[in-house]
């Protein structure tokens, strides 16, 4: 994982495919971002940091 910068606190995420994600429910994004701009509930929500780990298992 070359895109590790650090992690970010206090931030729990459970998406194992992305290659920011430790194995243990941490981001090593560094920073993140949420989108959409018109979202009106959380499942119009999305992790746009998002990037699919080609290595990870598919869950």
């Amino acid at each position: 994982m070359d895109k590790q910068i650090k992690e970010i606190k206090n931030i729990k995420c459970d998406v194992k495919n992305c290659v920011y994600h430790t194995g243990d429910s941490k981001c090593m994004a560094g920073n993140i971002q949420i989108g959409s701009q018109n979202a009106c509930s959380c499942a119009e929500t999305v992790c746009a940091t998002f990037e699919l780990n080609s290595d990870a298992k598919k869950y």
